[in-house]
């Protein structure tokens, strides 16, 4: 386990509303980390400890080149202490706040690096939820870091979030309006709102009055600057849908023409990959760290493990925290300031197997397309079922499927159902909900208890059904 030995504290960098971030080096490989000073007995008077442990939880799992990285946590009975990334360009608000509106090209640079960010946390189903300039932090080449993610949330799979939270004036519809969401499509708003006040200079929703305000929200009520080019201008207008199924999902905006300008297709690179689970173990580092005193314990093997799994180890931060410095040292000798994920994959002669491990399985570093998907998964839910078809024939047609396909099932309400199997081997029980959407009814059906192959099986029949009534 780390201690506050462990770094010199240099001075203060600022002050958030839990307590000091402070200024610090780590003494053994001499990289400069910000230090967030957290006081217990204000988390729990402001009631904050579950978001801090949310974004401990989610920035401890990931590791991209626009998130800030979280490399150290260290408690004591009075503080906790989150050793982060240090990020010297300070906030895009305040870049803003200076240099007021941004020349298209370098906006453009800086919504890539944010839709690049978000495309990764949707890939493993995390939300932020409060994408806006304060919470976007610039590094010292001028890269976006996404941070603060205190308020994020898992996306359950087939269920809905509800939790009303972020700040208004970049808060989505669905969220002001305390309906339920999915996750991804609130994000797509907050970073269309940050896309208009980069170009813009002020946000596209602004009032005085909280009720105008969210009035302006939900009818989406904006004036488009007249600078703005077309192309950018049908972007904004598909990412501010009021109507959240609308809404441009992030594999729409990667191939949109003005997201397309200038891009530099190893941006999204890391979002590919398909496990979480696997380091790459750059083995310069590996064996630089094992001369390190605290490395008298540990065998190789012991460490490359903990590498693999992130623990929460002294070892492990020295070899994350010289990584990182590795691949910025890069970036400046290869000229790229832009972006390191090439970089990573570049050192192969540097780097070991690619360690699976919920396979318990290796590849060589020149496999390791193998393990990226070209296409990567959805960012969004699916909606179910969809018809043309009026209320009530519909209905006895959703009926009839249930009873061939050998359901039974009760109302919850007017257009929600449970729904179980009658007879079988083994036990079904699903959730349906019928919800309008434009002029055709959708229907969404969720696994409540059983095996996922029996739940797919029968979805899969009671579709077939559905579509040949409904179609043929």
């Amino acid at each position: 386990m780390s201690s506050l030995e462990s770094y010199t504290i240099l001075g203060p960098l600022g002050r958030g509303t839990f307590g000091q971030v402070k200024l610090a080096e780590h003494i053994l490989t001499n990289v400069k980390v910000a230090i967030k000073v957290l006081k217990r007995r204000v988390l729990v008077e402001k009631h904050m400890i579950s978001k801090v442990k949310r974004e401990i939880r989610v920035l401890k799992s990931f590791h991209h080149p626009h998130i800030i990285r979280l490399y150290d946590v260290i408690t004591t009975p009075t503080c906790i202490f989150l050793v982060m990334e240090c990020l010297p360009g300070g906030e895009l608000y305040n870049l803003l706040d200076r240099n007021g509106r941004l020349p298209e090209d370098q906006a453009r640079l800086y919504f890539q690096q944010i839709i690049s960010g978000l495309d990764y946390c949707h890939t493993y189903r995390v939300v932020h939820r409060d994408i806006k300039p304060e919470n976007i932090l610039l590094d010292q080449f001028g890269n976006i870091k996404i941070a603060d993610f205190g308020l994020s949330n898992l996306m359950p799979d087939g269920d809905y979030l509800k939790t009303s939270c972020g700040s208004p004036n970049y808060a989505a519809p669905e969220i002001i309006s305390g309906n339920r969401y999915c996750g991804p499509e609130v994000d797509i708003w907050s970073a269309g709102v940050v896309l208009f006040a980069l170009l813009a200079g002020h946000l596209p929703f602004d009032d005085s009055s909280i009720p105008s305000l969210f009035a302006k929200i939900k009818a989406a009520s904006f004036n488009m600057p007249y600078h703005f080019s077309d192309a950018v201008k049908d972007l904004i207008i598909r990412m501010l849908k009021p109507d959240p199924i609308a809404r441009i999902t992030i594999n729409q905006i990667k191939k949109h023409p003005w997201f397309q300008m200038n891009y530099n297709p190893s941006l999204l690179e890391m979002n590919r990959i398909t496990s979480k689970s696997y380091r790459l173990i750059d083995e310069e580092i590996l064996m630089r760290c094992m001369e390190f005193p605290l490395a008298k314990d540990y065998t190789i093997e012991e460490f490359r493990d903990k590498i693999i799994n992130r623990k929460n180890d002294s070892l492990v931060v020295c070899y994350e925290l010289l990584l990182d410095k590795k691949l910025n040292d890069m970036r400046i000798r290869n000229g790229d300031p832009v972006n390191s994920v090439n970089l990573l994959f570049k050192q192969k002669k540097n780097l070991s197997n690619l360690e699976i491990s919920t396979q318990g399985s290796s590849l060589t570093g020149e496999n390791i397309d193998f393990y990226i998907d070209k296409d990567g998964p959805p960012d969004n839910w699916v909606y179910g079922f969809r018809t043309d078809l009026e209320a009530y024939p519909f209905m006895m047609t959703l009926f009839a499927a249930l009873k061939d396909a050998n359901l039974e099932w009760k109302f919850i309400t007017n257009f929600k159902m449970r729904v179980r199997n009658i007879s079988g081997a083994y036990t079904l029980k699903m959730q349906i909900d019928v919800y309008k959407y434009q002029k055709s009814f959708v229907v969404d059906i969720k696994l409540l208890e059983g095996t996922v192959m029996v739940f797919l099986e029968t979805l899969h029949r009671l579709y077939t059904i559905l579509y040949d009534r409904t179609y043929s």
